[in-house]
């Protein structure tokens, strides 16, 4: 398996990938991603600016998210709770995750875990911690953070409210 940036190339497979995750998300009554985000120019943006990585498997893509080392605006508004490290806005210590999904071919199989590890190994040259937050009711991917360490810090709003976890990657 390799951990790579999203290629010009990757766009058409990975907006298919999004479009499978939504719908999944949909039929589980989860409201995330319902609204027309993540979207085509999301990922051509990932991939525009460098943050578009994916996980894969000779030319299949398994996983698919953007890793994102600038911030993340509405994490300065975090409610409920703290950060468990602190970032100065201009310069953030913290990584984030967005836009996690994994191939309607490979779900279940931790493609999704295994990249949120590669993620972090990449990161810890760059970076003190790791975020990412997701909706209140996606219970999968909160027990996926929590199996991986994360923890659950407070609210912040994105589209709605999303709970918001944080790392402190080990270097």
């Amino acid at each position: 398996m390799i951990f790579r940036k999203a290629t010009q190339a990757d766009i058409d497979r990975i907006a298919e990938i999004i479009f499978y995750a939504s719908q999944r998300l949909h039929k589980a009554g989860i409201d995330q991603w319902q609204r027309g985000y993540p979207n085509r120019q999301s990922i051509e943006n990932d991939v525009e600016n460098g943050v578009g990585m994916v996980l894969s498997l000779g030319s299949e893509i398994l996983a698919y998210g953007a890793v994102i080392f600038t911030g993340e605006k509405a994490y300065d508004d975090l409610t409920g709770g703290e950060w468990l490290t602190q970032s100065d806005t201009t310069s953030p210590r913290y990584a984030v995750i967005h836009r996690l999904c994994t191939s309607e071919i490979f779900v279940g199989m931790g493609f999704a875990k295994q990249f949120m590890q590669a993620a972090e190994a990449m990161a810890t040259e760059r970076a003190e911690s790791m975020r990412i937050d997701t909706h209140p009711d996606n219970k999968i991917m909160q027990s996926m953070v929590a199996s991986l360490g994360y923890t659950y810090c407070g609210d912040v709003i994105i589209e709605s409210r999303r709970l918001a976890y944080e790392k402190i990657l080990q270097r």
